[in-house]
């Protein structure tokens, strides 16, 4: 079914592949800064540790049930919608993490936002799925 390639998908993993290094560059800088005692607490590494284990756990999924979804022919809008959520919700979640002004709120709506583009990638992933077979369905 598919049509062309996924160019939508590929753009958000190239992004997330980036937001990857940069959070795996701070865990090094942190972890370098506490081994020369530039640094004393392990705080700020177990806070950047968690942030970045929190992406590893969900930005691979919501970018493979993407890239199915959009092989089977989903719209680029819809696409393009749901990479840029996840895309503002992990940085929500990331800045959310350290102390500053409404970083629990920051935090907590980063979270909610991930999770629902896990559902909906999910559900159209489902969609896509059984459609073709209820239509060849005769009743």
């Amino acid at each position: 079914m598919m049509t062309a390639a996924p160019s939508v998908t590929i753009l958000y993993a190239g992004i997330f592949g980036l937001f990857l290094l940069v959070l795996s560059l701070n865990i090094f800088r942190i972890w370098v800064n506490i081994a020369v005692g530039a640094e004393s607490g392990e705080e700020s590494w177990k806070r950047s540790e968690r942030v970045q284990r929190s992406f590893v756990e969900f930005v691979p999924m919501c970018l493979l049930l993407m890239f199915l979804i959009e092989i089977h022919g989903a719209p680029r809008i819809v696409l393009h919608g749901l990479g840029a959520s996840l895309v503002a919700a992990r940085v929500l979640h990331a800045y959310g993490m350290y102390s500053m002004r409404l970083a629990d709120l920051m935090r907590v709506v980063g979270t909610q936002i991930t999770f629902l583009v896990l559902m909906m990638t999910s559900l159209a992933a489902i969609y896509y799925a059984v459609i073709p077979y209820l239509a060849n369905k005769v009743i």
